[in-house]
């Protein structure tokens, strides 16, 4: 076992109650790529953008520096616990506002051992919420990266960048690696389907244009799409064929999902992958472990874990449980768990 998540559990035991349970039918593959909305992870300073005003020391959530130091120790003790023996290679994170904390958190103890570089770039988000990735230097091959603005059509084109990240990983082996944030159901889902919509498509164009350019890369898709795969907004991934190759979509079995609204758990977090997949072992889970839930007093049963309920703080992370994806190179043919 690595010796910094010995020691993690030796020191606190107390933080990951049962947590390798959610781990234990799960074997890791020679990448692991993690996703995480992490809801709403502001820099405590206040900035000139006016999204951010709540989440300060002096605005209406009380959002302390105290607070954001823990919740960028829980963030980075999960890391952890997500791969076990090896943390994931790749993670992406949603609700990032800005650089500084990527900063905090590659360069914290829990994970400084483990190479963690990031990538990020300010988006034009009405409230600052960017979209993010950490890779391991020695475990990933960065190739190239690159972010390219999302159709907000009605927004004025203010939402979350896509994030595109090209690596080789193993050998030889080239993975394309998309990230996104789709347009929140803020004014309702019927009013904002049709702009998922359009993104997806877009989504679909950018797939398109990397299997044009490198035939034999694997194309991994990955972020909050704010609607399942049946969902009307993600019909252009449905009937998408990428240069002959569907884009499949990953689903873990039982679990219900990795966001809870109104009592209704959904799979607004997905993976969806495209590419020569034949030779290659993919599997998803969700990390539903016990730390990141709390009873849900109103439906019943559990739901995610927030830092707010409302305006109360709460110690939790997120609204939305992370999700995993490993992927091995294998000589049988490819293994989709649903």
């Amino acid at each position: 076992m690595n010796r910094s998540f010995l020691l993690l559990v030796l020191m606190c035991p107390h933080v990951f109650p049962g947590s390798l349970s959610a781990q234990t039918s799960s074997v890791r593959g020679e990448v692991r790529i993690m996703w995480y909305n992490v809801e709403n992870m502001f820099y405590p300073a206040d900035d000139t953008l006016p999204g951010d005003d709540e989440f300060t020391p002096d605005g209406v959530r009380y959002w302390t520096y105290s607070r954001y130091r823990n919740k960028i120790t829980q963030i980075a003790k999960l890391i952890i616990a997500a791969g076990e023996w090896e943390p994931p290679d790749l993670v992406g994170l949603g609700e990032i506002e800005e650089a500084r904390i990527l900063e905090d958190l590659v360069q914290h103890p829990i994970l400084q051992s483990f190479n963690y570089n990031f990538l990020h770039r300010d988006s034009p988000d009405r409230r600052g919420m960017d979209v993010a990735c950490l890779y391991r230097e020695n475990r990933i091959g960065l190739v190239g990266w690159n972010t390219y603005p999302s159709p907000g059509i009605g927004l004025n084109g203010s939402t979350r960048d896509i994030v595109h990240v090209c690596g080789i990983w193993g050998s030889s082996d080239t993975m394309d690696l998309f990230l996104v944030h789709f347009i929140s159901k803020f004014r309702g889902a019927g009013a904002t389907a049709e702009y998922r919509k359009i993104q997806a498509g877009y989504l679909v164009h950018l797939v398109d244009s990397v299997r044009r350019m490198r035939e034999n890369s694997l194309i991994v898709l990955t972020g909050d799409f704010n609607e399942e795969i049946d969902g009307y907004s993600m019909e252009p991934i449905r009937m998408a064929g990428a240069g002959g190759d569907s884009i499949r979509s990953i689903n873990p079995e039982c679990s219900m999902g990795s966001y809870k609204y109104r009592g209704q758990w959904s799979r607004i977090d997905q993976f969806l992958v495209s590419g020569p997949v034949t030779g290659y072992r993919v599997k998803g889970s969700i990390l539903d472990m016990p730390v990141l839930l709390t009873p849900d007093n109103n439906y019943g049963g559990m739901k995610p874990a927030r830092t707010y309920e409302g305006y109360s703080y709460r110690g939790g992370v997120s609204d939305h449980l992370p999700i995993l994806l490993d992927i091995s190179r294998r000589a049988f043919s490819v293994y989709f768990e649903r």
